[in-house]
């Protein structure tokens, strides 16, 4: 259990790493601490909720924008698409 959470906060770690890289880029400033803050609490003011950071990076690749409103489309397409769902037995 110990061993899973610790990959889990790696993952995010490096999520939130990747994140700040691309908000970069994208934005055309440095994503320091107050910076991604202020983002977090635009987002999820957008969103409801902050999403996981996996979900914020590919809506940050997929609306190829800084904005929290763009990004938080993304977020809400993501919940949107439909899911596969396991075959349902035929009757028989």
């Amino acid at each position: 259990m110990l061993q899973q959470r610790a990959e889990q906060r790696r993952r995010d770690e490096e999520d939130i790493a990747e994140m700040r890289r691309l908000l970069g880029e994208l934005g055309g400033q440095e994503m320091d601490d107050a910076a991604m803050e202020t983002f977090s609490r635009a987002l999820a003011e957008e969103t409801g909720a902050l999403p996981p950071p996996h979900i914020v990076v590919e809506a940050i690749k997929q609306s190829q924008s800084a904005d929290p409103r763009k990004i938080g489309d993304a977020v809400r397409a993501h919940y949107r698409r439909p899911r596969p769902r396991p075959p349902v037995p035929a009757p028989a």
